[in-house]
């Protein structure tokens, strides 16, 4: 247990009921683990993922639409005096029976997967990922299929055959996705109305410094992923709206990436703090 300090557990002080359900996205987040690079380890307190997932080229996580009142993440603990480990398979429902949902069951079925859902950000809290399965201890696809005179969906569950000794983590940056979204040339202030994830920077024509971003939201993760070139866009740690980790300025190098958590502390300004940068 060593970084854990023992501590009280009080009720939520958020307001509302402490044990009323858990706010959850709708889009469910999936990998196969032989496509990541890097995942981010766990801090001292084995929870919270520092640091951010690097897929290789070309490779990338995908969404999956659930029924949102189908979503399940329960957790429990099982085995003898000196070997508990964790169960932790989340499930949830997709409508329909369309042909890319059975192309999914028939090419996912045997992969190893990581899943993460997004909770929080529904109910005014701080969102966050919680993360399931590992490299070492992936899930593995199950689904049960209904399609009768009362009605047609699929029950996607996940299995993990090897036990494991850890809790779901808590992951509070961004994915990579088929396509980022695409930031304008020289764009001092980056627009990132489209929320929370990805965003590709261009070359610039002349030599641009990024001063803030455009149209944030608190508590928004965004992540903008170089372009290189002669005019890779900037970002400086003496600017006042910047906080980025060691003081260390960062440039928008090919391929090279900065995610930040956005903080509103005064209406309508922001200051960003950078949670993880790769080369």
């Amino acid at each position: 247990m060593s970084g854990y300090v023992k501590i009280n557990i009080k009720k939520s002080q958020a307001g509302g009921a402490a044990g009323a359900s858990e706010g959850k996205d709708s889009e469910i987040v999936m990998w196969d683990w032989n496509d990541v690079k890097n995942a981010p380890g766990r801090d001292s307190k084995k929870i919270v993922m520092p640091g951010q997932f690097l897929f290789n080229t070309n490779k990338y996580a995908i969404k999956i639409d659930a029924t949102s009142s189908t979503i399940d993440l329960a957790r429990s603990s099982e085995g003898e005096e000196d070997n508990i480990s964790f169960t932790t398979l989340p499930q949830f429902r997709h409508p329909g029976s369309s042909l890319e949902l059975e192309e999914f069951l028939q090419n996912w079925t045997g992969r190893p997967i990581g899943l993460a859902v997004r909770v929080g950000g529904c109910d005014g809290g701080e969102a966050f990922y919680r993360v399931y399965g590992t490299k070492c201890k992936p899930l593995s696809l199950m689904f049960e299929s209904q399609n009768n005179n009362d009605g047609t969906s699929d029950l996607i569950k996940f299995q993990q055959f090897a036990k494991s000794n850890l809790l779901p983590g808590r992951y509070y940056g961004t994915f990579t996705f088929d396509e980022a979204e695409v930031v304008a040339q020289d764009a001092a202030t980056p627009d990132v109305l489209a929320g929370s994830g990805e965003y590709q920077l261009q070359d610039n024509t002349v030599a641009t410094a990024i001063t803030g971003l455009a149209n944030p939201v608190h508590g928004g993760v965004y992540t903008l992923i170089g372009s290189g070139g002669a005019n890779a866009s900037t970002i400086a740690a003496a600017e006042a709206n910047f906080f980025l980790l060691g003081g260390v300025d960062w440039t928008a190098d090919a391929g090279a990436r900065i995610t930040l958590k956005a903080y509103e502390h005064t209406e309508g300004s922001f200051i960003f703090l950078e949670q993880a940068r790769s080369a």
